[in-house]
């Protein structure tokens, strides 16, 4: 019997090689397949000081002492197959400037967040093409979503350039966050923050191309003698 269940299963499974698939299906692969993924919402400037807003959803943390933050930047168009694609602006001006805030997208501004995608000329701004409102950061020249609910300021530590993609790691220099989901000093910690429980502040993640997941769900799963 265990031998007879071995072999359906096998029959109903797909195993390709890697090789087997050009540079844009493998990015359709892995995008439709992570999910959900968080959203950076990168802001910079170019050497002029015009401002830039993009989203990216290949994003992580890298480290959370010293803090820092990374995200994937694919080239102008998304085509990963052309080796001389051209770099996004968001690229540019980080290049430029070495200094990008990191936005998280509340679940109410995901049209807006979309329009920050499209595709504008170089040195026009997506917070007028889209009507975000901007906000002056502390440590950075770029300005931060001023309705976000958690900014991450950055400055760039390193970027790994792999394929068509680039690796940006920021470290952090200072954070903004809504009060509503900063929880203050409680239970011997400070700044400990909860972005669901308001509706407003919650996250939107990423799914495919078009399709995105709002957060409306909890599920609590403790580890033994694990961390709260």
């Amino acid at each position: 019997m265990a031998g007879n269940r071995a072999a359906d299963h096998e029959a109903t499974r797909v195993s390709l090689d890697a090789r087997d698939f050009a540079p844009s299906e493998m990015y359709f692969l892995l995008r439709d397949t992570i999910v959900p993924r968080p959203i950076a919402w990168v802001s910079t400037v170019d050497v002029e000081g015009r401002a830039n807003l993009a989203p990216f959803s290949f994003f992580a943390v890298c480290s959370p002492w010293p803090p820092s933050l990374g995200f994937s930047c694919g080239p102008r168009g998304d085509d990963h197959g052309r080796p001389d694609s051209q770099p996004k602006d968001t690229l540019v001006n980080i290049r430029a400037v070495g200094e990008f805030v990191i936005n998280l997208v509340p679940q109410h501004l995901l049209a807006t967040m979309v329009a920050t995608a499209d595709d504008l000329p170089h040195g026009v701004s997506e917070f007028a093409h889209a009507a975000v409102e901007a906000e002056a950061s502390l440590r950075v020249r770029p300005p931060r979503v001023a309705v976000a609910p958690v900014a991450f300021e950055c400055r760039l530590n390193r970027e790994i350039p792999l394929g068509t993609n680039t690796w940006i790691i920021g470290d952090v220099v200072a954070v903004h966050f809504d009060h509503v989901v900063h929880g203050g000093i409680g239970d011997g910690r400070r700044h400990r923050i909860d972005l669901l429980a308001n509706e407003r502040t919650r996250p939107i993640g990423r799914l495919g191309r078009a399709e995105y997941v709002r957060l409306s769900d909890r599920v609590v799963c403790r580890r033994r003698d694990g961390p709260n």
